[in-house]
């Protein structure tokens, strides 16, 4: 069943690969965070789960990291220029033990089968070196609309399902699954020592309530994993 899962989603991917970027903007949220947590970047090998077409993976390069790409989608890597990149699922990494210091997945937990999570987990752990650092960037099940922010996030992504302006129907079983930030860090926690929590603050949100003055509304979370030893 994982495997039709993660079949279907690549699919939709490559039909739909000319809605997705294939560049981001240096002072976006998430890239900011991403640096700052998996820095110093300069000659570390990082692993980009889900690479997609390649943009985070090339922004770290440039700053001097060793990245390589890894998707699912054909359409995706396609267009993934710059980068080493490898067809494959999270689930599945075809690299040896130990052989990352870092590993990152932008909005991309959010696309796979519940059961698959503790897999992608265990494999992360495998591919880390003692004390690498995992870092997952996704949705806040718990956050509210930028543009209504009387409206949690999900009530809006209900909606626009149903109006067909979403990247699945409600009518398959595919779906975005977004995380209560807490929730996914005690899954984290089965297979990391430490998980930080950090709620990102978007351009949308900036200097808007409730954004600004309580980070749990936020629509972005970044959790910081920790891999099994490399010290205190």
């Amino acid at each position: 069943m994982i495997a039709m899962h993660e079949k279907a989603v690549a699919g939709r991917f490559d039909s739909l690969s000319g809605r997705f970027k294939a560049e981001v903007a240096e002072d976006d949220a998430r890239l900011l965070a991403v640096v700052e947590t998996l820095s110093p970047l300069y000659g570390r090998r990082i692993l980009d789960v889900g690479c997609g077409k390649g943009r985070f993976a090339r922004r770290l390069s440039e700053r001097g990291a060793h990245v390589i790409g890894i998707d699912a989608s054909a359409g995706m890597l396609a267009e993934a220029r710059g980068i080493p990149r490898v067809r494959a699922t999270a689930r599945q990494l075809p690299f040896g033990r130990a052989s990352f210091d870092g590993a990152m997945a932008v909005e991309v937990l959010e696309h796979l089968a519940p059961e698959a999570l503790d897999h992608v987990f265990g494999e992360v752990v495998r591919i880390l070196k003692p004390g690498g650092t995992f870092v997952v960037i996704d949705k806040n099940a718990c956050s509210v609309n930028a543009d209504r922010p009387w409206l949690p996030s999900l009530a809006v992504k209900w909606i626009d399902e149903r109006r067909g302006r979403w990247m699945y129907s409600h009518r398959e079983p595919l779906c975005e699954r977004w995380f209560r930030p807490s929730k996914l860090a005690q899954r984290l926690r089965r297979w990391f020592p430490q998980v930080h929590v950090r709620h990102l603050l978007s351009r949308q949100e900036a200097g808007r309530f409730p954004f600004e003055q309580v980070p749990a509304t936020r629509l972005l979370v970044l959790w910081a994993a920790k891999a099994p030893g490399g010290g205190a």
